[in-house]
C-alpha cells in the first residue's frame, strides 16, 4: 500500500491493489503501470517518486477509458502524518 501526498505534503489518499483511494476509503481511480485514471475514465497523471500524482498540464493526455466498476472498500490504514514539501518538475502539477 502506497500512500499518496499532494507537493504541497498533505496527506490525500492511498493506493491499494491496483486502485486509489481517498483518506476516508472512497474510490478516486486506478493505477495502470504508472498511469492514474479517475473514477470516471478520465485521465489524471501518473504516479512520481511513489507518493505524488502529477501531470502536465501542456502535454495531450491519453483517451478517456471505460470506468471501472469501484472495487471493495479495503480497510482504510490511519493516515501518517504530513510530509514536507516537495518541487515539482518545471511544467509539472497536482493532480488532485
Amino acid at each position: 500500500m502506497n500512500h499518496i501526498f499532494k507537493s504541497t505534503g498533505i496527506y490525500i489518499g492511498f493506493i491499494a491493489n491496483g486502485f486509489l483511494f481517498s483518506r476516508d476509503g472512497e474510490y478516486l481511480g486506478w493505477i495502470e503501470n504508472t498511469f492514474v485514471w479517475d473514477a470516471k475514465g478520465r485521465f489524471r497523471g501518473q504516479i512520481w517518486q511513489e507518493k505524488y500524482i502529477i501531470y502536465n498540464p501542456f502535454a495531450v493526455s491519453p483517451v478517456p477509458r471505460t470506468p471501472r466498476s469501484a472495487p471493495q472498500m479495503p480497510v482504510v490504514p490511519p493516515p501518517p502524518a504530513n510530509i514536507g514539501p516537495v518541487t515539482l518538475p518545471t511544467g509539472w502539477a497536482d493532480s488532485f
